[in-house]
């Protein structure tokens, strides 16, 4: 994993010894390598042709310091929200670099967009087509718009991050293709310069990722033929992690499998990359409460909980729980648990681990949706962040306080 090792029976991130971070920034916590985002990001970015862009997902993990790193290597972003854009602003991100997609954009996000002047605003719908040019003729101002097509294509990842198939709320049909293609011929201000598609989260395998971009190919040339000159395709993102066994395909094939399909075209590409830049590049850690043994089941009772990391819960996902400095316990198999009043408050299930009471252990592969999905259920309180350049940590997001948590509450 990058930017996580063992060194002496401890496990480190870059330079420095987990157990010390823990020890200084209390549990539970999110800590991130700097290097391996650096790694990942570079790994696309020197497998781009001239022209390409990388616009990083930024649900996948929206913490400010994030972005500013990936701001420093050249990113762009990919938002699917007014705030997600407002924050790479604030990370001093070129607007000319972000793609904004999402199906319920509000009147004040696509203005705010129009208004930073973005690379292009992701139409998912006809309704959507007519409030942007709505919006653009009452501020008089011009929009460059892409259309998310649907190509129903099944990627065999969990029904809740499939995203391209024909039952799924996003993106558009060939019908509906045709008639916005239409409609913006007559509408000035918006110019459609690219197509776009996102067929899912987690895909292992890059042939499903090719195959969406025949159908951008394909709508390219339905749209040509309508008059619009388009520029780029936005082929979306999902190159998976390998959380257990899965083998995703790696960024350097995608790339050489996506230049050979484009042999012959003269068309730039956008890529989202989110989970394959940031996933691998976080950990959560977490503190032992209590080690309670049944007759039926051992269980781990830990200090974090679903509300900090919702993955498991949520999609049954597997993350691998390492312990952070050896011990001399018994091995058992454990179920870990949280301290959230819910069944379903296992972060990990049959694990065979060397635990004790008061151990520090670590989830690993939790940099992105983890931090970043957690909530305040059962009024518990959100996890700091901590990135690591080496031999040094910051604190990029502070432990939420009570005070904090109840703030939008008082003083009504």
């Amino acid at each position: 994993m990058e930017g996580f090792n063992e060194k002496e029976g401890q496990l480190y991130v870059d330079d420095l010894p987990i157990s010390d971070i823990a020890h200084k920034f209390g549990t539970p916590a999110f800590i991130y390598s700097g290097s391996a985002i650096k790694n990942n990001y570079n790994r696309y970015a020197n497998a781009l042709r001239e022209g390409d862009q990388i616009c990083y997902a930024v649900k996948a993990n929206s913490n400010i310091h994030i972005l500013k790193e990936l701001v420093r290597l050249g990113s762009g972003f990919d938002v699917v929200s007014g705030n997600e854009l407002k924050r790479c602003i604030e990370a001093g991100a070129d607007p000319r670099k972000i793609v904004f997609s999402g199906v319920a954009k509000s009147t004040e996000d696509i203005e705010l967009a129009i208004n930073l002047g973005i690379l292009s605003i992701n139409i998912e719908s006809e309704d959507e087509f007519d409030r942007i040019a709505k919006i653009s003729k009452a501020i008089k101002k011009a929009v460059q718009c892409s259309i998310r097509i649907n190509p129903d294509i099944p990627t065999g990842s969990h029904k809740y991050i499939e995203t391209g198939l024909k039952t799924s709320k996003f993106g558009v049909d060939n019908e509906t293709l045709l008639n916005i293609s239409l409609k913006a011929k007559d509408t000035p201000l918006i110019k459609i310069s690219g197509i776009a598609c996102h067929i899912g989260s987690q895909i292992s395998d890059n042939s499903l990722i090719i195959k969406s971009l025949e159908f951008l190919l394909d709508a390219r040339q339905l749209l040509m033929k309508n008059g619009h000159e388009i520029n780029f395709l936005d082929i979306g993102g999902g190159l998976g992690i390998t959380y257990k066994e899965e083998s995703p395909g790696n960024p350097e094939s995608l790339m050489s499998e996506i230049s050979n399909a484009l042999k012959g075209s003269n068309i730039n590409i956008v890529l989202e990359p989110g989970r394959s830049i940031t996933g691998n590049a976080g950990i959560l850690i977490s503190n032992v409460e209590y080690i309670k043994l049944t007759e039926y089941k051992n269980f781990a009772i830990i200090d974090a909980g679903m509300n900090d990391l919702m993955r498991p819960a949520l999609y049954d996902a597997w993350h691998a729980v390492k312990a952070i400095k050896r011990n001399d316990s018994v091995k058992r198999v454990y179920e870990l648990v949280g301290p959230v009043c819910e069944s379903a408050d296992v972060l990990a299930k049959d694990r065979e681990l060397v635990l004790a009471q008061g151990d520090l252990i670590a989830f690993m592969d939790a940099g992105a949706y983890g931090s970043v999905m957690s909530s305040n259920y059962n009024s518990r309180l959100k996890a700091p962040e901590i990135l690591v350049h080496g031999s040094s940590s910051k604190l990029i997001k502070r432990r939420e306080s009570y005070e904090d948590s109840i703030a939008l509450e008082k003083d009504l």
